[in-house]
């Protein structure tokens, strides 16, 4: 799993799903979505993966 913290026009995509947030990152498997793809923290993430599967995009 990949997650990328979003900035700039990035930050868009993730705002129209609803994430909001200073931190918000995108989490890929093999280039699909990890359940909702955005999330707006750590915190919110580790609720739904593995943050030991992760690594930095």
């Amino acid at each position: 799993m990949t997650a990328v913290r979003l900035s700039g026009a990035h930050r868009i995509w993730a705002e129209r799903a609803g994430v909001r947030g200073a931190s918000a990152f995108l989490v890929t498997r093999n280039g699909m979505l990890v359940g909702r793809g955005y999330y707006p923290s750590v915190e919110e993430l580790a609720e739904v993966v593995d943050l030991a599967d992760l690594r930095a995009g």
